[in-house]
C-alpha cells in the first residue's frame, strides 16, 4: 500500500483468463461472446498474464485509435498464440511496410478481383452440386474449404487444380492439432516449402510481374537489390496463410447464420441485392479473424488506463465490432446496416490487402448456394473451428432442397 493506505500494484492484477479450457466451444460461444461485452462495459483495456502478459481493447474507438497509430502500436508479433509466424508485409511497420504494400494493392484492384467472377460462379456451382443433389453435405469441407482455396489459386495463377495441392496443405497443418508452438512450426515448415517450389516454379518458368504477385515479388528492389528468397517466401505465407482460411471460415459462419434462420434465407432469396450487405453484416457479426496483435513503443492511454511500453496489446476487431457506441442493436443481424464500419478486415495501415477478393468470394458463394436451394438447415450439430485464433467451423453439417 502507499502512505494513503490505496493499493499499488507493482504489477498488472490480471482482468481476465482467455484461456482455452475456460472457452471450449470456441471464440463464437456466448461464454466468450459474454466476457468480451463485460471487458467493454467494465474494464475496455484488460490485462491478462498469459502468454507473459498482454493487454486487451475491446471498444470501437480505443481499437481504432491503436490501429491508426503505428508509431505507438508496432507490428511484429501479429498472434499472441503463434509468435513466430513470418509475414511480409503482416510483421513490418511503415515505411518499410508500404514498400511491399505498395506492390502487392495492384493485384487486388476491383477490376482484377472482378475479372476472377465467372470463374468462381463456376467453381462455386461445382462444389454446390453434388451435395445439392445429393441432399446432404458438410458445407464447410466439401465446399466453403475447396471453394476459397481454389478462388485463391485463381488469383496467385497457381492452376486450374492447383487448389488441391493447397487444400492437402491445410489438412497437413490441422494434423498439428492447437499447440502453439506446434502449429506454429508447422505452418512455417508446410507455407514456406510450398512456396518455395511455387519461387523455383516462377524461375524456371517466368510470369508477367504485373500480373502475378510471386513473379512481382521476385522482379521487386529494395535499395538496388532483389528481394531475398526468404522474403519472397515471406509474402506468399502472408497471402496464402490469410487468404484461406479466413475466407473459408467467414463463409462457414455465414452459412450457419443462414442455416439457422429461414426468414434470413427467403429474404435474400427474395432481394439478391441485398447479398452484398448481408455479407458486410455476417462479417461484423462473426468476425473470422477476432484479433491481432500489437507491440507498444511507448507508454499510451486508452480509456482511462495507461498501457507501458513493451507490452503486448490485442485488438480485439470482433469485440469492437459489437460495441453498441458505434453500432445501433450490434447483436442483431441487419442486413441493410448502413454505414457499417466493422474491423473484420483490419484497420489502417494493415487493413487486408485481400479484401475485395474476399468480399467477391462470400457474395459469390452464398449468391449461388441461395439461387441453387430452396431451402438448406442444419442436419446435425456443427463443430467449431479449433483453438483461439480463427472462428468459423472445421465441419457444417447441412441438408438442402433444390431449387429445380
Amino acid at each position: 500500500m502507499d502512505h494513503d493506505g490505496a493499493i499499488t500494484w507493482s504489477e498488472p492484477r490480471t482482468d481476465w483468463e482467455p484461456a482455452e479450457e475456460n472457452f471450449p466451444d470456441g471464440l463464437g460461444s456466448p461464454e466468450w461472446l459474454s466476457e468480451l461485452g463485460r471487458l467493454r462495459q467494465e474494464c475496455p483495456v484488460a490485462y491478462s498474464d498469459r502468454f507473459g502478459g498482454f493487454y486487451t481493447l475491446t471498444r470501437y474507438a480505443d481499437v481504432c485509435q491503436a490501429a491508426l497509430n503505428h508509431q505507438v502500436f508496432r507490428s511484429g508479433q501479429q498472434f499472441l498464440r503463434m509468435p513466430s509466424l513470418l509475414t511480409i508485409p503482416g510483421k513490418l511497420n511503415p515505411p518499410e511496410h508500404v514498400v511491399y504494400r505498395r506492390m502487392m494493392n495492384k493485384y487486388f484492384t476491383k477490376e482484377r478481383v472482378e475479372a476472377l467472377g465467372p470463374l468462381m460462379r463456376r467453381c462455386a456451382a461445382e462444389h454446390l452440386t453434388a451435395m445439392i443433389e445429393r441432399g446432404h453435405g458438410d458445407a464447410a469441407r466439401d465446399f466453403a474449404q475447396p471453394f476459397a482455396a481454389q478462388a485463391l489459386a485463381a488469383a496467385l495463377n497457381l492452376g486450374e487444380d492447383a487448389y488441391c495441392d493447397l487444400l492437402e496443405h491445410f489438412v497437413e497443418i490441422d494434423s498439428a492439432g492447437w499447440d502453439p508452438d506446434t502449429l506454429n512450426t508447422q505452418m512455417v515448415a508446410v507455407f514456406s516449402r510450398h512456396i518455395a517450389r511455387l519461387v523455383a516454379q516462377r524461375r524456371a518458368k517466368p510470369l508477367d510481374p504485373d500480373a502475378d504477385l510471386i513473379s512481382g515479388a521476385m522482379a521487386m528492389q529494395i535499395d538496388g537489390e532483389p528481394l531475398p528468397d526468404d522474403s519472397v517466401i515471406a509474402v506468399g505465407v502472408s497471402v496464402i496463410g490469410a487468404g484461406h482460411s479466413t475466407t473459408a471460415d467467414a463463409l462457414s459462419s455465414a452459412m450457419f447464420r443462414l442455416a439457422t434462420d429461414p426468414p434470413l434465407q427467403a429474404l435474400l432469396r427474395h432481394d439478391p441485392d441485398l447479398i452484398p450487405s448481408a455479407v458486410e453484416e455476417f462479417l461484423r457479426l462473426d468476425s473470422p479473424l477476432p484479433e491481432m496483435t500489437r507491440r507498444t513503443s511507448s507508454p499510451v492511454e486508452l480509456s482511462g488506463r495507461t498501457v507501458p511500453a513493451d507490452v503486448l496489446v490485442a485488438l480485439n476487431y470482433g469485440a469492437a465490432n459489437l460495441d453498441p457506441d458505434e453500432f445501433t442493436s450490434p447483436e442483431a443481424c441487419i442486413v441493410d446496416r448502413a454505414p457499417n464500419r466493422h474491423l473484420s478486415f483490419g484497420h489502417g495501415v494493415h487493413k487486408c490487402v485481400g479484401a475485395p477478393l474476399a468480399r467477391l468470394e462470400l457474395q459469390t458463394a452464398l449468391g449461388e448456394l441461395l439461387t441453387r436451394t430452396r431451402s438448406f438447415r442444419l442436419s446435425a450439430s456443427p463443430q467449431p473451428a479449433p483453438g483461439m485464433v480463427l472462428r468459423g467451423f472445421a465441419n457444417l453439417p447441412l441438408s438442402f432442397l433444390s431449387a429445380r
